[in-house]
């Protein structure tokens, strides 16, 4: 049969070791049917053909996100964006022009400053909110790491007042005379956002969908859905029926859920499908609960907390393998990895175990997982700000040079994939690629092509569908992305400004508005 779509004169880097670069490929309907150069595809093309001449413009395989909270991006799309903004002043002005366009004490919430940007060169407080906003509840995030200014509304629907204690692992700011600045850092920013009001369904929906469009612009032909309710299967539901899933879904639910996740199953699960059952071994180094073996350098009587026993862990795995998931597992420290390690080495399955984040290893730690059936996915731009917002050497001494190394990690041969933890970070998988490549530790820096592997082929290994995407090769799905410039020819740090062309999936040409 001749190629439905017949590409020419390309740059494909094809993620196949067996043939890393093409100059063109043949698509029959959906699948791969021939990569080579123009010669080897120019038997396959008959009148009925669509020919591309992409005159040397370049081929991905389809980006792969392994972590990204849809419904939740979608909630922040619609929030005020302030990542350009330069002063308080203008701060101020964005949120006046909201408050304009909302009812009288609805909540408005944004993200996206940073006081390192602002003329003023200090945090936003309440005070400035409340000049603009007294009468809506505001709640503004900074641009990383957990933070956030909140206004006396806010504070008020928190119960926020001179004598609210710090919550464990976070910091209510207040003045020298204790009054609450409208700062609030870590866990503590929970105590604001557990009084926000929820967007309706059809609300929710419609910024789901919204999220959808920007993903396939982001070129992200596949992901992985951690949701986080049961409230989020009925939208899931609605995006597939309405054909607004514009990519693939692997669905990775809270294990507890695994029961109420089969009404999401459908027949055709190369759109979308369950695939793993989400297990939390301990918590975050941000807040100081990742479990470790020694004390934090910094907090001497501190070694966070596991959150499970061996044997309530080995039957949550056990439980998810029954259900024909994969296990992911979110461990950070390195006290976590061992218990998990120690399961996994008892436990008889030929499916691949996902560890969620993995970041602080050891020789021994390293020597036992290059021996199991494992893959671990990291989220490249929450690494950089360990090192530079958390300050791990500060907080982990000598043992932040095994703070993700994941050169090392590659080099023993254990699958690493990389997602977005998206709207927690940015979606954009090249910014990934580009921190993956500038890894604060120069000794576990990336290769381009290792960086985009993480995306790409190591993302597909970590959920055992390599054998159908993340690389250019016959047979393979049609799911392909075209760049406005080769990142062999960019420098490093300006990766994450190449922007995508178009986008080919299931052998469909979509084209990125």
């Amino acid at each position: 049969m001749s190629a439905t779509i017949a590409i020419l004169n390309a740059n494909i880097h094809t993620q196949n070791p067996n043939q890393p670069h093409a100059q063109a490929l043949a698509i029959q309907n959906n699948h791969i049917k021939k990569v080579g150069t123009n010669q080897d595809i120019t038997p396959l093309i008959d009148e009925t053909t669509l020919i591309l001449d992409l005159k040397g413009k370049t081929i991905l395989p389809g980006l792969i996100d392994t972590h990204i909270h849809l419904a939740d991006y979608g909630r922040c799309l619609l929030w005020l964006d302030l990542t350009n903004t330069t002063s308080i002043n203008e701060l101020q002005t964005l949120l006046k022009q909201k408050v304009a366009n909302t009812p009288k004490d609805s909540w408005i919430i944004g993200q996206g400053w940073n006081e390192t940007r602002l003329q003023e060169q200090r945090m936003p407080t309440a005070a400035d909110l409340d000049l603009v906003s007294p009468n809506n509840p505001v709640i503004l995030y900074r641009e990383v790491a957990m933070l956030c200014t909140a206004n006396t509304q806010a504070q008020n629907h928190a119960n926020i007042t001179p004598t609210t204690p710090n919550p464990p692992g976070g910091i209510i700011e207040k003045t020298p005379q204790g009054q609450p600045t409208g700062i609030f850092r870590d866990t503590a920013t929970t105590l604001i956002w557990q009084t926000v009001s929820e967007p309706t369904q059809t609300e929710l929906l419609a910024a789901t969908a919204h999220a959808c469009q920007k993903v396939f612009q982001a070129g992200i032909t596949s992901l992985h859905w951690l949701i986080l309710n049961e409230n989020e299967f009925t939208l899931i539901q609605k995006l597939y029926e309405q054909n607004q899933l514009l990519f693939r879904v692997n669905i990775v639910v809270p294990e507890a859920l695994l029961e109420k996740a089969i009404q999401i199953q459908t027949k055709n699960p190369e759109v979308l499908q369950v695939s793993g059952a989400f297990i939390v071994a301990d918590g975050y180094l941000d807040s100081k609960e990742a479990a470790l073996n020694e004390p934090y350098s910094d907090d001497p009587t501190n070694t966070g907390k596991l959150l499970l026993s061996k044997e309530t862990l080995s039957a949550s795995i056990t439980r998810a393998l029954s259900f024909g998931v994969q296990p992911v597992i979110h461990a950070m420290g390195d006290r976590a990895l061992d218990l998990v390690l120690s399961v996994i080495e008892q436990t008889k399955s030929n499916q691949r175990i996902r560890i969620e984040q993995a970041a602080i290893l050891n020789p021994a730690l390293l020597e036992r997982l290059k021996k199991q059936n494992v893959a671990i996915t990291i989220q490249p731009k929450v690494i950089t700000t360990e090192f530079t917002v958390w300050s791990a050497d500060h907080r982990l001494g000598s043992r932040a040079k095994w703070l993700h190394p994941l050169k090392t990690l590659l080099d023993t041969g254990v699958v690493v994939a990389a997602g977005s933890d998206c709207p927690m970070e940015p979606l954009n998988p090249l910014l990934g690629i580009q921190e993956l490549m500038l890894h604060p530790n120069p000794e576990q820096r990336l290769s381009l092509d290792e960086a985009i592997s993480l995306y790409t082929i190591n993302a597909a290994r970590c959920s055992d569908q390599e054998a159908t995407k993340g690389s250019i090769q016959e047979g393979k799905l049609a799911d392909l992305i075209i760049l406005t410039a080769d990142p062999v020819d960019v420098e490093p740090h300006k990766i994450s400004t190449i922007t995508i062309d178009f986008v080919i999936l299931n052998g469909q040409i979509l084209v990125v508005t």
